[in-house]
C-alpha cells in the first residue's frame, strides 16, 4: 500500500477529487490511503497566521518556516520513511518513469505551496520538490492531485486491466495512438480499416507508426528519449531534430554594414514548402521590425485560416510551419522548450574560410545524435559576425563549377535541406 499525507492550507479541495472514480475504489481496496493534515493547525498565534510579507521587499506573502517545519516533523514522528515532497516550480518535472519511480515508495508527505512560495529555511526538512509543469498555479493543492492520480494507477490492482498500462501515453516514451469504438461511422467518418481487419500484427504497425508521428508533430522531444529501432531512429528522430530560422536582422550589406532586410513573399512561400517536404518542426522568421511581421502574419493567415486555406491544403501544411520571432533567440528558446535542451546552432555563409563543416559530416550527426539542431539562413549579403561567432558550426558553402556564387536563400535552403535530409 502507497500512503499519502498532504499538508495543505485549504484540505476540503481534496474532497471531491479523492472520493470519486479511480481514487475513491484504491481507497476502499486499501490500495492507497491518504491523509489530509491542516497547517492551520501548526500556527502558534490565535489568528492561524500562517504567512507574512517578504524580507527584502516584493509583491505578495510568504508562507512561513514555523508552521510547516512543525508540520513536517508531527507527520514524519507518525510515519517510518517518509519521503517529503515540496510541489514547487522550481523542483523536478514529473515524467512517467519519475512517477514510476516515486510509486515504489511507501510513505509520501506532499507540500502544498501558497501565495508567493515558503520561506527557503524549510528547504532544509524536504526530500525532494516536484513541478508538473512549466506554468503558474494558485497553489500546490492541484499539483498534488494530478502527483496522487498518476502514481495511485499505477499501483497493483488499481486499475482493472493491467495490461492498459502498458498501451498509455508515455508509457514507452510515445504518445498514444488514436482510440476508437462503435459504431464504425459517425456523421460520415469512419473507423480506419486497419483496426476492422482482424490482423493484429497489422495493428500493432499501424498503432506504432500513428504514435510515432503523433509525437514527432506534437512532442519531438519525446523522441529523444524514446526506445526507437535502427529504422525508426532514420525515419523519425533526424527530422524532429531540425529546425530551420530566416534571419533578417542582424545581417550584413554588401558594403558590410550589419541592416535589417525587407521580408518577401517567395522567401516564406518557397522556404516553408521545403521545411515541409524535408520533414522539419518549425520554420522561424526573425525580424524585429513589427511592420514586416504583421506582413509575414498576413500572409501566414491567408493560407491558414483565409481563402488561401481552402484553395490549396498543401501550401496550408506547409505554411503551418512558420513562427515569427524578434530575435534569434527567441527561436533557440523555442527549440529549447520543444525539446528541453537548448539546440546546436549551424550557421550558413557563402563566404569562404576555416573550421568549416561539410554536408556530410552534419548529416551523419543528424542521423546518429538526438540533439536538436537550428539551421541559420542569412538574408542580404549573409548573417552577421556575431551570429557567426555564436554558431557551433559552420556549413561549408555551397558551390556550382562556377565563379557565380549568388543564389538565393530560398535555393540555398532547397540545396541545403536536400543534402541534409533527402534520401540517397
Amino acid at each position: 500500500m502507497l500512503s499519502f499525507t498532504v499538508v495543505s492550507l485549504f484540505p476540503g479541495m481534496f474532497s471531491s477529487p479523492l472520493n470519486h472514480s479511480i481514487l475513491k475504489k484504491a481507497q476502499e481496496k486499501g490500495l492507497i490511503s491518504i491523509d489530509l493534515v491542516d497547517l492551520r493547525d501548526f500556527a502558534k498565534d490565535r489568528h492561524r497566521v500562517t504567512d507574512d510579507y517578504p524580507y527584502g521587499g516584493s509583491h505578495g506573502m510568504v508562507m512561513k518556516p514555523e508552521p510547516l517545519i512543525a508540520a513536517i516533523e508531527h507527520v514524519r514522528a507518525k510515519l517510518h520513511h517518509p519521503r517529503v515532497i515540496l510541489l514547487s516550480p522550481r523542483g523536478r518535472v514529473l515524467t512517467q518513469p519519475e512517477a514510476s519511480r516515486l510509486a515504489q515508495e511507501k510513505e509520501l508527505v506532499l507540500i502544498c505551496g501558497r501565495y508567493e512560495g515558503i520561506d527557503e529555511r524549510v528547504k532544509s526538512f524536504i526530500d525532494d520538490e516536484i513541478s508538473i509543469g512549466d506554468y503558474t498555479l494558485s497553489g500546490g493543492e492541484v499539483a498534488a492531485m494530478v502527483l496522487i492520480d498518476a502514481l495511485a494507477r499505477l499501483i497493483p490492482g488499481v486499475l482493472g486491466n493491467v495490461q492498459s498500462l502498458d498501451e498509455e501515453s508515455f508509457a514507452d516514451g510515445l504518445l498514444e495512438y488514436p482510440q476508437y469504438t462503435r459504431p464504425e461511422e459517425f456523421r460520415g467518418m469512419r473507423v480506419p480499416e486497419v483496426l476492422l481487419s482482424g490482423d493484429h500484427q497489422r495493428v500493432r504497425t499501424w498503432r506504432r507508426e500513428i504514435s510515432l508521428k503523433l509525437t514527432r508533430e506534437r512532442r519531438p522531444d519525446l523522441l529523444r528519449r524514446a526506445r526507437l529501432t535502427p529504422e525508426e531512429k532514420q525515419r523519425f528522430r533526424a527530422g524532429a531534430d531540425l529546425y530551420l530560422a530566416l534571419v533578417h536582422y542582424p545581417v550584413v550589406d554588401k558594403n558590410g554594414h550589419v541592416v535589417t532586410t525587407a521580408i518577401t513573399n517567395m522567401d516564406i512561400h518557397d522556404i516553408a514548402r521545403a521545411a515541409r517536404t524535408y520533414g522539419l518542426t518549425r520554420f522561424y522568421v526573425v525580424t524585429p521590425v513589427k511592420a514586416l511581421q504583421r506582413l509575414a502574419l498576413k500572409i501566414v493567415h491567408h493560407w491558414e485560416k483565409g481563402y488561401g486555406s481552402r484553395y490549396n491544403e498543401t501550401r496550408k501544411e506547409a505554411l503551418s510551419l512558420v513562427r515569427l520571432n524578434d530575435t534569434l533567440d527567441d527561436a533557440i528558446l523555442d527549440v529549447e522548450r520543444l525539446c528541453g535542451v537548448k539546440p546546436r546552432l549551424i550557421a550558413t555563409s557563402a563566404r569562404p574560410g576555416a573550421g568549416r563543416t561539410s554536408f556530410a559530416v552534419l548529416k551523419d550527426m543528424l542521423i546518429r545524435e538526438v540533439h536538436p539542431y537550428l539551421l541559420l539562413l542569412g538574408t542580404g549579403w549573409g548573417l552577421a559576425d556575431p551570429i557567426l561567432a555564436q554558431a557551433d558550426y559552420i556549413l561549408e558553402p555551397i558551390e556550382g563549377d562556377s565563379d557565380y556564387n549568388h543564389l538565393s536563400v530560398r535555393s540555398a535552403a532547397a540545396i541545403i535541406l536536400d543534402r541534409l535530409m533527402g534520401k540517397e
